[in-house]
Formats: structure tokens, C-alpha cells, sequence
């Protein structure tokens, strides 16, 4: 009977393919379910399965991270892939990372399944077989491996294995500290490589502590994850950990759990665990994540989409990034901490509306067309929050550049003499009035072509020339507002001020503070 797990955080859709047929019929036993990469993870170090059948979109860890560890963790493990039509790009990753097969979901039928899942049989029958856990040498690794992947009844019969592998640990004030590594991107984690070596070397080095008479020990759930279970004793002792992590060269963060009691709070301490550590998304490597930092938490960043159709129609995009840049800072300034997932939804749906905006507006936007696929998987491919906002940025720049392209093919000598003009002396006491006069034209005429060629009013024009130039000094350093307004041409403070919280939607000083915390 050949072992299955479904992966997929629709969880009707899991039990549809559980109940599909009786599966023992076809020699398959469908063992476990989970929603998400990690939580099939910890069911695969349990129940060794033959087969992965697993969908592509997923919080906390998607299907092609999943396959990725799958493959270089667990090469036995045969990966069918669940996809929709629009994931085509996805479902290469996947393959290419060693998937099996892969399965439309809007098409599926039981024959579908049945024929992917007897290749998955038959490439097995082909390989070598797979590694037993219970080698003597992995015994250990394995029992504190399943103290992870669900909760266990008898803590007596615990208490005697541990003692079988003299590990001194006592079921009373228990912490458990999850050390959550990221290395290089496109680091391979086979067992032979470097990085593989490098956790087992942090968990020689960690496990020291413990061979001195402390109770506690260090296993590696995998080579990204260190796991540290100890019996509490000083809770700001933990120095000893950070002076060891950073002689790597290795992004390391330290998620602490609370005091527990009872080896059967392993299993949800390292669940909850789990969740924090997503939260590194937000902190500079070596910082600590407990979870009492991070329990005012939403599932959704909270922008106002109507907010956003001035600065599009004006196509300021450099304005409309410092507006959602000013949303996240301020939500971490509340300690309201969204979930990272959510976040990169987020961005991804605000470029989604931009898009559509566009469209609506009958903008050219034909390239932006066929690059958004590849700008939305660089958001969601982003591991960090600073990774994340400079995509951001750079897509809408991108995407301001393109437009600017396409006016420019499209305006006169003479207004782009004019806006060269207006870039040169922007800080200079200029109007419409002084422009018409420099260049001989006609206000009346002016005003109108100007509003033709550019898409905007002049006016409007110069305050976003000047604001734009405002911020760019504002982030740079931390000037006297004074001088910042009479470097870009207003010489009146006030009316400055007014003029940057219309455009920018807050005061400088408070655009300041967001740069100079």
C-alpha cells in the first residue's frame, strides 16, 4: 500500500479528494491532510509517505518551497503538483525542482489522479529504496522529530525514552527556542552540500551547551530550522546562543516560546512557534520573535483603494508609493503587524489595481501587460519586508517610465523644451504666465497644450516637480523645513506645508519622522 498526503489550505477540496473513491482499491492509503507546506512537512517526518499530492498557492510555505525541500530532504518522495491555469509558470518551478506530474485543477477526474499517482508507484518500484528512519544513528533524531508532528498522551513513556537516549529534560518549565536560518538564495540544502553542513555544525556547537550539565537538548528539523528544548533557568541567559550564530555567515532569528509545562505542549509550543517565525519578515536578522510582540495581528493591509485614484490619474507614481509606504510604517509604528502572506497579497492587488486603473483610463500599457505575471511572483518571492517595498517600488517606477515613454514619443519640441525649462529652474519664482513669456506663446494656448501633451495642468505639474524634489531632501537627511521649502521655490513655509500634505497626505516633519526614527 503506497502512502499519500494531501496538501492544499482549501480544506474542502482535500476531503473531495479523500472521498473520491476508495483509494485502497487503486494501493493507496491517503495517511494525512495539511493546508499548508510546513504543516506537511511535520507530517512527513511522521508517516513517511510515498507520494505528495500538493496544490502551488499557499500560505505560510507554498508548494514550490515545499517541492524544493521535498526533493533535496526526501528524494524518495514522488511530488504531483495541483494547479489552475494561470500558474503555468509555477507548475515549471515545480518540475524543474523534480516534480512528478502535475494536474489541472479545473479539469480534475479520478482517472487523472489515479494514472499520475501509478507513475509516482512505478518511478518508486524504479529508484533505489527509500532510507529507513529507525537506522540506529537517526533513532534519537527521529523520536524528537514526532515530539513535532502531533501531541503526545504518555508523558511517562516519554520520560523513559528520553532517559533510553540520556537526555536530561524534565516535563516542568519547559521553553522551546526555534532558531529560523536563511541562507543565500539559490543555496542548495542537499545532505552533502555546505549548507546542510552548516546546520548540522550550529547544532554541534548549540548541543555543547547542554554537555555540561544543562537540561536541554538540539536537533535540526531540517536545514533551515534548528530546534532548542531546555529546561528553563535565567530568562535573559540567552546570549550564549547569538555569540555561536553569528561567527556564521548565515541570516539567523530566534523565536523564544513562553514557559510550559508537560511534554505534551511540544507538539502546539512548536505550531505556534511556526507562526512567529513568518514575522522574521519584518526583523533584521539576529533579532528575538516572541509571540506576545506579535498578538494584535491582521490578515489584510489596510489601504483604501479610492485613496489611490488621484495619484494614478496624475500618474504619480512616486507619490502613490509614499503613500503605501507611509501605511506600512505606520502600522508597524501601532506594532499592528500584518500577516506576511497578507502583506504581499497586498501589494499584489494594490498593482493589480493600478493595472485595471489604467485600463480603464485607455492608457497603452501593452508591455506592462505581459510583464505583470513576472512582477507579481518577484513580490511574492520577497522574504523580507525592505525586499518586498523596493519590488514595489520598482515596479511602479517601472511602470511610470513606461508611461512617460509613451507621452514623450508623443510631445512637441516646444513642450519638451518647456519641461526641460521647468526641470532646470523649478526651485525659481516661475508660473504659466513667466513661461509663455520666455517662450513666446500664447497663455491661453499654452495652458491647453500643455494639458494635452502631459495629461496634467501646469500647475499641478510644477507643485509634483517640487514635492517630488521635497521628499527626495526629506529622506536624504533631516533638513530644517525652512530650508527644504525655499530649495524647491516656495518661499512661504505654510503654504509649503499645505501644498506637501495635498499631494504627499501628511505634514514633511511627519514624512521626515518615517525616514529618521
Amino acid at each position: 500500500m503506497y502512502k499519500v498526503i494531501i496538501v492544499d489550505d482549501e480544506k474542502l477540496l482535500r476531503q473531495g479528494f479523500i472521498h473520491m473513491t476508495d483509494w485502497t482499491q487503486s494501493g493507496f492509503e491517503i495517511v494525512g491532510d495539511a493546508a499548508n507546506g510546513v504543516e506537511a512537512l511535520a507530517l512527513v517526518e511522521s508517516l513517511h509517505p510515498d507520494i505528495v499530492v500538493t496544490d502551488i498557492r499557499m500560505p505560510v510555505m507554498d508548494g514550490i518551497e515545499l517541492t524544493r525541500i521535498l526533493k533535496q530532504s526526501y528524494p524518495n518522495i514522488q511530488v504531483i503538483v495541483l494547479s489552475s491555469y494561470n500558474d503555468f509558470d509555477y507548475v515549471k518551478d515545480t518540475l524543474q525542482l523534480g516534480a512528478l506530474d502535475y494536474i489541472l485543477k479545473p479539469k480534475m477526474q479520478y482517472t487523472d489522479l489515479v494514472n499520475a499517482m501509478d507513475k509516482a508507484k512505478l518511478t518508486n518500484l524504479q529508484q533505489s529504496p527509500p532510507i529507513s528512519p529507525n537506522k540506529p544513528s537517526q533513532s534519537m533524531l527521529s523520536f524528537l522529530k514526532s515530539l513535532l508532528a502531533q501531541p503526545i498522551e504518555c508523558s511517562v513513556a516519554l520520560q523513559n525514552k528520553l532517559d533510553d537516549f540520556n537526555i536530561s529534560l524534565q516535563s516542568s518549565h519547559l521553553r522551546l527556542i526555534l532558531v529560523q536560518i536563511e541562507y543565500e538564495e539559490g543555496d542548495s540544502i542537499l545532505d552533502d552540500s555546505p549548507v546542510n553542513q552548516i546546520s548540522q555544525t550550529i547544532v554541534d556547537d548549540l548541543q555543547s551547551k547542554f554537555r555540561g550539565g544543562e537540561n536541554g537538548c538540539c536537533f535540526a528539523v531540517n536545514p533551515e530550522q534548528v530546534l532548542i528544548l531546555h529546561n528553563h533557568s535565567d530568562p535573559e541567559n540567552l546570549e550564549w546562543m547569538t555569540t555561536i550564530l553569528t561567527s556564521y555567515e548565515v541570516q539567523y532569528w530566534l523565536c523564544v516560546s513562553e514557559i510550559f509545562s508537560g511534554f505534551e505542549e511540544i507538539h502546539s509550543v512548536y505550531q505556534q512557534l511556526l507562526a512567529i517565525s513568518n514575522f522574521r519578515f519584518y526583523m533584521p536578522s539576529g533579532a528575538f520573535l516572541q509571540g506576545s510582540d506579535y498578538r494584535e495581528r491582521s490578515t489584510r493591509l489596510d489601504l483604501q483603494f479610492k485613496l489611490l485614484n488621484d495619484f494614478i490619474d496624475k500618474q504619480n507614481f512616486q507619490g502613490l508609493y509614499a503613500h503605501i509606504d507611509a501605511v506600512v510604517q505606520e502600522s508597524m509604528l501601532q506594532q499592528r503587524y500584518v500577516d506576511p502572506y497578507a502583506m504581499r497579497n497586498g501589494f499584489i492587488e494594490v498593482l493589480y489595481y493600478v493595472i485595471h486603473r489604467l485600463d480603464e483610463k485607455a492608457f497603452d500599457i501593452e508591455v506592462l501587460h505581459k510583464q505583470k505575471l513576472a512582477f507579481f511572483k518577484n513580490i511574492e518571492n520577497s522574504r523580507h519586508l525592505d525586499e518586498c517595498l523596493a519590488m514595489s517600488h520598482h515596479i511602479l517606477m517601472e511602470i511610470e517610465n513606461q508611461l512617460k515613454h509613451k507621452r514623450n514619443a508623443q510631445i512637441s519640441p516646444t513642450i519638451q523644451a518647456i519641461l526641460d525649462y521647468i526641470q532646470q529652474n523649478f526651485s525659481e519664482d516661475i508660473s504659466l504666465q513667466s513661461i509663455a513669456h520666455q517662450f513666446h506663446l500664447n497663455k491661453s494656448y499654452l495652458s491647453q497644450l500643455f494639458k494635452v501633451q502631459t495629461g496634467e495642468n501646469f500647475n499641478n505639474y510644477l507643485a509634483n516637480l517640487r514635492i517630488n524634489e521635497a521628499k527626495a531632501m526629506l529622506r536624504e537627511s533631516n533638513p530644517n523645513i525652512y530650508t527644504v521649502c525655499q530649495a524647491i521655490g516656495y518661499p512661504n513655509p505654510s503654504y509649503f506645508g499645505q501644498v506637501f500634505k495635498k499631494i504627499v497626505g501628511m505634514k514633511p516633519s511627519e514624512y521626515s519622522k518615517l525616514y529618521h526614527k
